[in-house]
C-alpha cells in the first residue's frame, strides 16, 4: 500500500548484535493492469459495443481505452473493471489498448484483439454431434453461432444450388440423399436471405 514506510536493520556476529538503525521512505504505488480481455477473451463479436474486462492492482481511479496505441482520440474516465467500449466502423480485426492511473501515475498500456463481424459466424458444425455414421437419412445439424441469424441453409452442394433458406433453428434436421456412402453437408447462416 501507499504511504510512508520505515525500514529498520540490525546486524550481529558471535560477539553480539548492533543497535537498530532505520530510515524512512514513501511508497507511491503505480497501478498495473494484470488482466485485460475484450468480451472475456472472445475472438469474435457481431456487436460494435464490447466489454473491456480488466483486473488492476494499485487502486486505479481512472482508465483510458482506444484503438490507437497513442491514445490520441481517448479521454480519462472513472475506473471500471468492465466498461463498455464502441469499436470503430468497419468489419475486421480490432486491437483495443487500455491503461489506468491513480494519483501516483499511469500504468503501462495493455491490449487485446477481437474480430468484428456484423454477419453471424458459424464457429462449430457437426452432423449428429460428430457421429461418423448413421442408419437414418435424417440427421441433426449441430452448430454454434455467434451473432443473431434469422435463416440457415444446408445442402450437399458447396454452391447450395439445391438448398433453400429456412427460418433459423438451434438444431435443424437435414435429409441426406439416397444411397449408402460418405456424405458431405454444407451449412451457413445469414441475417436475411
Amino acid at each position: 500500500g501507499d504511504g510512508r514506510k520505515t525500514v529498520s536493520i540490525k546486524v550481529k556476529n558471535t560477539e553480539g548484535e548492533s543497535a537498530a538503525v532505520s530510515d524512512d521512505i514513501t511508497l507511491k504505488e503505480l497501478p498495473v493492469v494484470t488482466v485485460f480481455r475484450i468480451n472475456g477473451g472472445a475472438v469474435r463479436t457481431t456487436s460494435q459495443t464490447v466489454t473491456l474486462n480488466n483486473v488492476a492492482t494499485g487502486s486505479p481511479t481512472e482508465y483510458m481505452a482506444s484503438e490507437s496505441a497513442t491514445f490520441t482520440d481517448a479521454a480519462w474516465l472513472a475506473y471500471s473493471d468492465a466498461p463498455s467500449f464502441t469499436l470503430s466502423q468497419g468489419e475486421g480485426e480490432k486491437t483495443v489498448y487500455c491503461k489506468v492511473r491513480n494519483g501516483n501515475g499511469v500504468s503501462a498500456a495493455v491490449s487485446d484483439v477481437i474480430t468484428f463481424n456484423k454477419l453471424p459466424v458459424v464457429t462449430r458444425f457437426q452432423i449428429n454431434n460428430g457421429a461418423t455414421d448413421t442408419v437414418s437419412r435424417t440427421v441433426a445439424l449441430n452448430h454454434t453461432v455467434i451473432g443473431s441469424p434469422t435463416h440457415y441453409m444446408a445442402s450437399e452442394s458447396s454452391t447450395f444450388a439445391d438448398g433453400a433458406g429456412r427460418a433459423y433453428l438451434d438444431t435443424p434436421v437435414f435429409t441426406l440423399s439416397a444411397g449408402d456412402g460418405e456424405k458431405t453437408v454444407y451449412f451457413k447462416v445469414k441475417n436475411a436471405f
